[in-house]
């Protein structure tokens, strides 16, 4: 096997080849004044699986497409396999039909992976795991969790009795591990969406968590509303402290600001997005297991 890092991801690929001791190929890149991307593949790719690691965080459109491309050309070139490593997937939101015309986007970016020559995709902790390997059912898939990443970064902080709180119900499969693991109790919020401006908004209720140090964990963060909003309930409820994990920071600059001016401890990601204002979770230890376990 092969790595070789995509234009997003080359810290992570160079992380994952060293904790394998494999090849690194070469990716020879550079956009044009138009937008349009140069890609060229460098190094011997025939009969051999090659590992692209590539997260499709913003732009989504181009950094989609060049997995695409480089997928297809890797097939093209000989390559025996194409496994694709994409650590924040893109469009996973997108799984479901709300209204008449909607497209459902997860459905056409998975089967456009499949159809450019991927054989195997690796995400990190999809939007719907369920609606993730249930798509295109001809390409093997994988959707790791690093909640117990989390946890041993918790751990760290020795001597505090956490409260878990998940921002919404939907949260609730993360916040239960992350309870069970750590052994301390969770709680979810509620959110509202308003009928008219489709807004999502946190529901103002009462928490107990005075004097508690506290735990919010969210599995995506972009906009920030919710999770300012999430934020400013927890503190209004007078907790000693607050720890904000999300585990995909998809945020501008601006929001991690505004939460840290808020009144929040500590912001931690995992580096599915690399990010250099906030503290990360390295997730290539997660991918190395899963690749020495079934690939080498």
């Amino acid at each position: 096997m092969k790595i070789l890092p995509g234009p997003a991801s080359k810290k992570l690929s160079e992380k994952i080849a060293s904790l394998l001791k494999l090849p690194l190929l070469e990716l020879n890149f550079k956009y044009f004044n138009d937008g349009e991307t140069y890609l060229q593949i460098i190094g011997d790719v025939v009969d051999e699986e090659i590992a692209i690691v590539q997260t499709t965080a913003p732009p989504q459109e181009k950094r989609l497409m060049e997995i695409l491309l480089i997928s297809s050309t890797l097939k093209e070139m000989g390559a025996s396999k194409v496994i694709a490593i994409v650590p924040y997937l893109c469009y996973a939101r997108s799984d479901r039909r709300r209204k008449d015309g909607e497209v459902i986007s997860h459905d056409i970016t998975m089967n456009l992976f499949y159809n450019s020559g991927i054989d195997v995709l690796i995400t990190i902790n999809a939007h719907n795991s369920e609606a993730f390997l249930e798509a295109a059912p001809n390409m093997e898939k994988f959707d790791l969790n690093i909640i117990p990443f989390l946890a041993k970064e918790i751990k760290k902080h020795k001597n505090k009795e956490w409260l878990i709180i998940g921002p919404d119900s939907g949260s609730i499969e993360d916040i239960e591990l992350a309870s069970k693991i750590l052994n301390f109790p969770y709680l979810t919020l509620e959110k509202y969406r308003n009928p008219d401006t489709h807004k999502i908004s946190i529901k103002d209720t009462e928490i107990d968590c005075k004097d508690k140090d506290v735990l919010l964990i969210d599995d995506i963060i972009s906009s920030g509303d919710t999770a300012i909003d999430a934020v400013k309930l927890i503190l209004k409820n007078k907790p000693s402290n607050l720890i904000f994990f999300c585990i995909h920071n998809l945020a501008s600059e601006e929001v991690i600001n505004e939460i840290k001016e808020l009144g929040v401890n500590e912001i931690i990601s995992s580096n599915t997005i690399e990010r250099i204002d906030v503290t990360t979770i390295d997730i290539a230890n997660s991918i190395t297991d899963l690749l020495e376990e079934k690939y080498l």
